[in-house]
């Protein structure tokens, strides 16, 4: 789509679409010629980014329709209307009344990258993956061997998503930049980007901010007494502010609920949640936290596989459902390599990411939208790990700091 005189006209699949769309895939193959000629990156780097910079032009219209990710339109759409008029698009512009919706944040945020054209719905993947790839060059610089860095450049859905004029790709940068910074104790950094995670997911501010308090106010990262600790406060704080958790545990459940609900009219979502799931209600509500913490441990092992092979609906179902095991199997690796597993930074990054990935196997309905969440959070803590993997002498010298064992 295009915004001509601030109407949107689609050329989606035409000639246009790709004239359009070359000459911001030139511009990023021009710069990743150039790193390369400056020996910023090696020659492997070079010719897999140049794949995965093309991969939007293979992904939107040619594999797949643009519509089986249908928010790509309003991000479009957004981004054109604030370059245009300076202003949100009229449904957006109703959220933004309230408080900064989520589409217009990434929007601006996407919309700071240089590139020739935003005119398409794909634009805004381009922009997408400029962003992954300087988060590739600043990731790279901890590490001797880039192409094993370049690897988990590689996953499958991390080239999918960064492909669409989605905000996952913001989310997750900011996520790995707040890890990798938390770990490395340079606190001001992870907290001013608190702030725009707040309003791009709530969930993920919440799992990050449990984590920084781990840090900064228990220092449960130093010793396994303090890390004890931390626990008994976590469960504690559970316990006392019970009513109030389980109130927005139930609000996302009903939420999540709804909108992927399917009425036997076929009426779908909101509106027949409304006429025929209320008697779905009460068998979705938590009534304790030790009913909370039971549903996650059930659901918990779904949540890392799906999606199961009885929901299959397409070719892409059975590569994530590989793709999920294969992203269990690396973070065992890893966790096994140098006893990583006694270590105090690795035990907290994994009871973060266990108690990231609990929350959304609460909350999980629709498991093509639960197969991007999760991703969306496993991804950052997987490449954190393989940061402290690769950084062992820095980081058990912090870890260790002549704390009580």
């Amino acid at each position: 789509m295009v915004n001509e005189y601030f109407d949107l006209v689609t050329y989606g699949g035409t000639l246009n679409y790709y004239l359009f769309e070359l000459a911001n895939f030139s511009a990023l193959a021009f710069l990743v010629l150039i790193l390369y000629k400056l020996d910023f990156i090696n020659i492997n780097s070079f010719i897999v980014w140049i794949g995965i910079f093309f991969s939007p032009l293979l992904i939107n219209y040619f594999i797949i329709s643009p519509w089986l990710f249908g928010d790509q339109f309003e991000y479009a759409g957004e981004v054109m209307s604030l370059k245009a008029t300076g202003r949100s698009i009229d449904n957006i512009a109703l959220m933004n009344s309230k408080y900064i919706s989520p589409i217009t944040l990434s929007v601006k945020i996407l919309g700071l990258i240089p590139l020739p054209n935003y005119m398409t719905v794909t634009s805004l993947a381009f922009a997408n993956k400029l962003i992954l790839f300087i988060t590739f060059l600043w990731f790279k610089r901890f590490f001797s061997n880039e192409n094993e860095v370049l690897l988990y450049f590689l996953i499958p859905s991390l080239v999918l998503y960064s492909s669409m004029a989605l905000r996952d790709t913001v989310i997750i940068v900011i996520s790995i930049v707040f890890i990798i910074n938390l770990i490395r104790r340079k606190y001001i950094l992870p907290v001013l980007l608190l702030l725009p995670l707040f309003f791009l997911k709530i969930q993920m501010f919440a799992i990050l901010f449990v984590y920084i308090l781990s840090h900064v106010i228990f220092q449960a990262h130093k010793s396994k007494n303090l890390f004890g600790l931390f626990i008994c406060a976590f469960v504690a704080s559970g316990f006392i502010f019970e009513e109030n958790i389980l109130e927005i545990l139930n609000l996302y459940r009903l939420a999540f609920a709804a909108e992927a609900f399917v009425a036997f009219d076929g009426s779908i979502s909101y509106n027949a949640w409304n006429l025929y799931g209320q008697d779905d209600r009460v068998t979705l509500e938590l009534n304790s936290i030790l009913e909370a913490v039971f549903k996650a441990i059930l659901n918990l092992p779904v949540l890392l596989l799906i999606p199961m092979p009885w929901n299959w609906s397409n070719i892409f179902y059975p590569l994530q459902s590989i793709e999920s095991c294969l992203l269990i199997y690396l973070y065992f690796k890893l966790s096994i390599e140098k006893d990583m597993f006694k270590n105090n930074e690795f035990i907290l990054l994994t009871f973060i990411l266990i108690v990231g990935l609990s929350i959304y196997a609460l909350i999980m309905a629709n498991e093509g939208t639960f197969v991007r969440y999760r991703f969306s959070l496993y991804y950052p803590f997987l490449l954190a790990l393989l940061y402290l993997c690769r950084q062992p002498n820095n980081i058990n010298k912090l870890s260790k700091k002549k704390l009580p064992n």
